[in-house]
């Protein structure tokens, strides 16, 4: 039997204990980059789904409530998986809950970035509102204002 110290510990776990120290201090580029691994995984099949996905958006949020616009998108794509993740196992109401938050997120993130990715982003959130249901969208519309301070542009100011 193994005991834990005969593992070696290799570069990207170190990365992640530097990172997690950082993030722990607020370093918004820190908690980016451990939400980007936790991405990495679960599309990996590493780590489990949805451990992985709520860990990610954990981070990914505290990023972007510090400004960093890329991590709305990266919380959105999180949100989207667990989606996809909980429809999968027939938890449709958490599933749409999860569609939901990606679609407010993505709504926001129109707000953020330049006209001319917004304008593309735009057609994304609105093929997505065309195959969510009503109840989907309200609960979008209820994320968005409720994530808009943490993420928006006052947010940003």
């Amino acid at each position: 039997m193994h005991a834990i110290h005969d593992y070696p510990v290799g570069d990207d776990t170190r990365q992640h204990v530097a990172d997690l120290r950082l993030a722990a201090t607020g370093d918004a580029q820190a908690q980016l980059r451990l939400s980007q691994a936790a991405r990495a995984m679960v599309v990996t099949g590493e780590a489990d789904e949805i451990i992985a996905s709520m860990e990610g958006l954990t981070y990914a949020r505290l990023a972007a409530a510090q400004g960093v616009p890329d991590a709305i998108m990266l919380a959105a794509d999180h949100c989207a998986h667990l989606g996809k993740t909980y429809s999968d196992c027939g938890a449709e109401d958490s599933a749409s809950d999860w569609i939901a938050q990606a679609i407010g997120l993505l709504e926001i993130a129109t707000d953020l970035l330049p006209s001319e990715n917004a304008a593309a982003l735009m057609q994304t959130v609105n093929i997505a509102a065309d195959m969510s249901t009503p109840d989907i969208m309200a609960l979008a519309k209820f994320y968005r204002a409720a994530f808009i301070p943490a993420f928006g542009l006052a947010a940003l100011a």
